[in-house]
């Protein structure tokens, strides 16, 4: 990618200096600057979500979503018979999704209504929003998983590996084209602007976390055309495996269940980066700072990390067909014979969009870790289309 003239923002002149002084950026890290700076980073400084920010999140377009995941974490719940559990929302957001939560569960567990709730959550913003609209419990909040309840857990994250950084590398042949290597693709400076430089080979060892053993030259097993030989781009997120393997652990000492929703697919995507900035898409480079930054979640690489901490994880399925499953069709029905006409038609075009191939249903994946087992969980198992936990 060419660089991109950007006009000069305070995290920019940040990023430079570090850049002319320590040389370039592994992507990730200015990934961390522009979305985490304490000072200019894009998450810390505003409200990101709805109309007046960069993106709108499921539990924003219906409260029926987070409606559905607290029916299904009380039936999860009732068949595990777990006792005192924690309830942990990673990037809870405006707390749209775990109040709606709570909310269902005043009419089907309450005993979950008493539950500690714990956020992950490092932003001062949407703490206070998270606090005002929690105001009648007490919150734990966290700025990473290294100090999780000592209890079982039902933990959620929707949208939020998507926005941790996010590494590259990009393949380069040798001159006679028959072989080559991948290497790390880094954050430099092109004539006084940022932009991509190619840095030093990927070592072994990253090359087996990265799984990238078995991709060839032509990207076998990347979502390119066959003929692309150069150029090829590899995603690992670091973090992710990070989060991924301390929640199984913790899953396996205490038991309960971890629920993923996020846009991705079941392995590698090529080049995923992009950047948001008032609703338009624009150059990741864009005035750092002021744009949201996301990439598609490799869920085959949760599931490493699952598998190597001793959990599992069931899915990813299509969001779709997820919400299908659990029975939001016959919810959004019960609820429509209750309603006007224009609630009735914002109610099914609300969960439309949650559910039509052509808007989120297919794109969004939904993805459960479990303690070790044997066994389909309602909402993964076949033949549970339509069953309603209502």
């Amino acid at each position: 990618m060419a660089n991109h003239r950007v006009k000069d923002t305070a995290l920019f002149d940040k990023i430079v200096a570090t850049i002319s002084k320590n040389g370039p950026l592994s992507l990730a890290s200015y990934i961390s600057y522009a979305l985490g700076d304490p000072d200019y980073g894009y998450y810390q400084t505003r409200d990101p979500i709805g109309t007046a920010g960069d993106f709108i999140t499921a539990p924003e377009i219906s409260g029926l979503f987070g409606e559905m995941c607290g029916l299904y974490f009380a039936h999860i719940a009732e068949l595990s018979g777990l006792r005192d559990p924690a309830i942990f929302e990673l990037g809870p957001g405006r707390a749209s999704l775990i109040a709606d939560m709570r909310n269902a569960w005043q009419h089907t567990m309450r005993s979950l209504t008493t539950a500690p709730v714990h956020l992950l959550e490092t932003s001062p913003s949407l703490r206070c929003i998270q606090q005002n609209r929690l105001s009648d419990i007490t919150l734990f909040f966290h700025e990473n998983l290294d100090h999780l309840p000592a209890q079982p857990i039902f933990a959620i994250a929707n949208e939020f590996f998507d926005a941790l950084p996010v590494a590259q590398a990009i393949w380069r042949p040798n001159a006679n084209d028959a072989d080559g290597i991948w290497r790390h693709r880094l954050v430099g400076l092109i004539e006084g602007q940022l932009g991509f430089i190619d840095g030093p080979p990927l070592r072994p060892d990253e090359a087996h976390d990265w799984a990238l053993e078995d991709l060839k030259t032509k990207g076998a097993n990347l979502p390119l055309s066959s003929d692309i030989n150069n150029h090829t781009i590899a995603e690992y997120c670091p973090l992710a495996t990070t989060y991924a393997g301390k929640m199984a652990h913790h899953l396996r000492a205490y038991g309960g269940a971890f629920l993923i929703f996020d846009y991705g697919r079941d392995g590698q995507s090529g080049d995923s980066l992009q950047a948001v900035a008032n609703h338009q898409p624009v150059n990741v480079f864009h005035q750092p700072g002021s744009a949201d930054l996301s990439h598609w979640v490799d869920f085959s690489a949760i599931r490493r990390a699952a598998k190597d901490a001793g959990a599992r994880l069931i899915g990813p399925i299509n969001q779709g067909e997820f919400l299908r499953n659990i029975g939001i069709i016959q919810r959004s029905e019960a609820l429509a014979k209750l309603a006007d006409v224009k609630t009735r038609r914002g109610l099914f075009a609300a969960v439309d969009r949650l559910i039509s191939n052509q808007q989120m249903g297919s794109a969004f994946k939904v993805a459960l870790m479990l303690p070790p087992g044997t066994g389909l969980p309602p909402g993964f198992a076949n033949g549970s289309e339509g069953a309603s936990l209502s």
